[in-house]
């Protein structure tokens, strides 16, 4: 009898499971088809489509987990394969996901990338085995001598076109205005320190004290200054961001494929879920009518 109500329990759980992931599957395939593609440059703040190509940001670019490949991001699985008996299985040991911004470009401008949290999905995909629990570095190099654990690394790189659905904010940087008020604080705070040269230069009653009227002249000054610095600098761009958005109805993906083709795959996906979810519910039914 428990080996029964196991056998129901397990059924239950995979005809519920695969029917839930149908469902997410077969959603995100329809948030695709359904969101149109918009422009950085002209991008409403929210949740956006946006379709570019992979570039580096401030940062160096990034060594791969395992086989060391120049990237923008990876990923990477490490499995040992373990037997007990009649029952054998590769049992994941080690894994990791890089985090490191990147940078999505469409030709009207940049977007910083936070993967964060995405549902990444790449074409550059890589399996092998191996001896050693972490391969040989040299790039492509296959153990001969036993295959005791198995390597899956995935990486996204330079120039790699990407397709990117998330929450989309820009941050506007600040006004000329602004930037003069803060350059001509920090010009008051450097005449402060040496107070007996800003006496000498702006007590006009000489009292040896700066007062009111002879501060507004200091302040003047240093905002003549401050304007001076910034007249011919060319004030910096706003920054664009896409990151994971909090809303669970809007799924964070990003992939290195059209989105036509990647919304198929979710659709195929959800259509072999759910022939698992019906093949898993009848055999519930058989095992509750035995």
């Amino acid at each position: 009898m428990p080996a029964d109500y196991l056998s129901l329990g397990i059924s239950a759980a995979i005809a519920l499971g695969c029917a839930y992931g149908s469902l997410s599957r077969l959603h995100s395939a329809r948030i695709i088809e359904d969101t149109p593609t918009s422009k950085i440059r002209s991008a409403h703040q929210g949740y956006v489509e946006l379709i570019g190509f992979a570039k580096t940001g401030a940062t160096e670019l990034l060594l791969s987990g395992l086989s060391q490949t120049p990237c923008l991001w990876y990923r990477y699985n490490i499995e040992r394969y373990e037997s007990s008996g009649k029952n054998s299985h590769w049992r994941s040991v080690e894994r990791k996901t890089s985090e490191q911004p990147f940078i999505l470009n469409d030709g009207t401008g940049d977007c910083i990338v936070y993967p964060d949290r995405a549902e990444m999905s790449t074409l550059r995909k890589k399996v092998w085995k191996g001896s050693e629990r972490h391969p040989n570095t040299t790039k492509g190099k296959h153990s001969l001598f036993g295959s005791r654990y198995r390597y899956t690394e995935e990486i996204l790189c330079a120039d790699d076109l990407l397709y990117i659905i998330g929450q989309f904010q820009t941050r506007q940087p600040p006004s000329a205005s602004e930037l003069q008020e803060k350059a001509m604080a920090t010009i008051l705070n450097e005449w402060k320190r040496d107070y007996d040269q800003l006496v000498t230069r702006f007590d006009r009653n000489g009292d040896g004290e700066i007062d009111l009227q002879e501060w507004d002249l200091v302040r003047a000054e240093a905002l003549r200054k401050a304007q001076r610095q910034y007249r011919n600098q060319t004030p910096p761009p706003p920054v664009h961001t896409i990151s994971y958005s909090p809303s669970r109805r809007q799924p964070y993906m990003i992939a290195n494929s059209e989105p036509d083709s990647l919304s198929k795959r979710f659709r195929w996906q959800a259509f072999f879920l759910l022939a698992a979810s019906l093949g898993s519910a009848v055999a519930f039914m058989w095992l509750v009518t035995q």
